[in-house]
């Protein structure tokens, strides 16, 4: 007969020799002036899950959309026919109006924030191809 389990110890009985201070792995200072970005396109699941890149603050919303995003989603089928102009942009769950011409920072943008863009007449995952299969 094999001897019962022990219990775990909650969090408030463990016991250490010193001071025990939780280090950030992922804080903003190690990344070499660089931020975590995420980047997530709605509706679009042939990418799983938000896109997370170091992005120097200083980097124009245009060049985000002209040079990152390309690289980013343009194997999608459907990324040659956003129309920028119509595109609805998020910082998290509040909807913003990007200026092209301006920094990361100057929108708000911080360590780990999380950017959304939804293509209006680009619907994704929620159109279906002319078979009936549900499309990317």
């Amino acid at each position: 007969m094999s001897p019962a389990p022990t219990a775990v110890a909650p969090a408030s009985q463990l016991r250490s020799l010193g001071a025990y201070p939780p280090r950030q792995q992922d804080d903003e200072s190690l990344f070499y002036g660089k931020r975590l970005i995420y980047i997530c396109w709605e509706n679009h699941l042939m990418y799983a899950a938000p896109f997370c890149l170091p992005l120097p603050p200083t980097l124009t919303f245009g060049l985000l959309v002209e040079a990152v995003l390309p690289e980013l989603y343009g194997e999608h089928p459907e990324f040659e026919q956003i129309d920028w102009q119509r595109v609805h942009w998020f910082k998290g769950q509040r909807r913003f109006l990007p200026d092209f011409g301006k920094s990361l920072t100057h929108h708000g943008l911080g360590h780990k924030s999380l950017i959304r863009f939804i293509t209006p007449a680009l619907e994704g995952s929620r159109a279906l191809s002319a078979d009936g299969h549900q499309r990317f």
